[in-house]
């Protein structure tokens, strides 16, 4: 609880350092200075948000998060699986897919592959 406080009295500081300066002349040093407060405001807001919260909202927000994760993952994996097939189907209908994607993480790394550069840029033709 002490933490608490004090980034309490630390966001009511700055939020009346805030107040004060409007007050002053607006001026480009100004407005950045302002910007850089309340960028410290909404930090501490996040913190003193993550202090309060109670064990079933930090279990929530730990699934939310890996819930996103998993989506993102997924969509990378389909696009990456789609633009390997569409290499398949385009160019080398003989190939396998792992042939092919061994090629594309040799491509990737700068190395070189046996697939022309042509069929990385444009996969459809």
């Amino acid at each position: 609880m002490k933490k608490l406080t004090r980034l309490e009295k630390e966001f009511e500081a700055i939020n009346n350092d805030l107040i004060k300066l409007n007050s002053f002349r607006d001026t480009p040093a100004l407005r950045k200075f302002k910007r850089q407060l309340q960028g410290q405001l909404s930090n501490l807001r996040e913190q003193i948000k993550k202090l309060n919260e109670t064990i079933e909202e930090k279990q929530e927000n730990k699934i939310k998060i890996s819930t996103k994760a998993n989506q993102n993952r997924s969509s990378k994996n389909k696009r990456n699986w789609n633009y390997v097939k569409s290499i398949r189907d385009n160019y080398f209908p003989d190939k396998s897919l792992k042939e092919i994607r061994t090629s594309l993480k040799n491509h990737r790394k700068g190395l070189e592959t046996d697939i022309p550069d042509v069929a990385w840029r444009n996969p459809s033709p």
